[in-house]
């Protein structure tokens, strides 16, 4: 009877990753009306990066330079020495906590 159970219990287990893979349609088959339209124009609320952003990088430490007038396509921030003076704080750590509140500064 244990056998029975553990081979109904293993082929159920067995077909049910199978039935959900096919609910996929497959490659070629979708209906392109059910697909989302990309808009040729872009929304003006999002405009891309331009240099002198703070979210804009234009030098990493690998020297790999961004062309003139774009950003490179990795994430950060980048603060001038002039941000950090204009913060007040005589040390690093509590002044970027100042001009980013998502940084958090902790230790001696």
């Amino acid at each position: 009877m244990i056998t029975k159970t553990l081979l109904v219990l293993t082929i159920a287990l067995g077909i049910v990753p199978v039935a959900m893979a096919q609910q996929n349609p497959a490659a070629g088959t979708t209906d392109p009306a059910s697909q989302p339209q990309v808009s040729a124009q872009k929304d003006p609320s999002q405009s891309p990066l331009k240099p002198g952003d703070r979210n804009c990088l234009q030098t990493t430490g690998s020297l790999i330079p961004a062309k003139q007038g774009t950003c490179l396509s990795v994430m950060g921030r980048s603060y001038s020495q002039q941000d950090i003076k204009n913060t007040g704080s005589p040390t690093l750590g509590p002044a970027l906590e100042q001009l980013d509140p998502s940084i958090t500064v902790r230790g001696h």
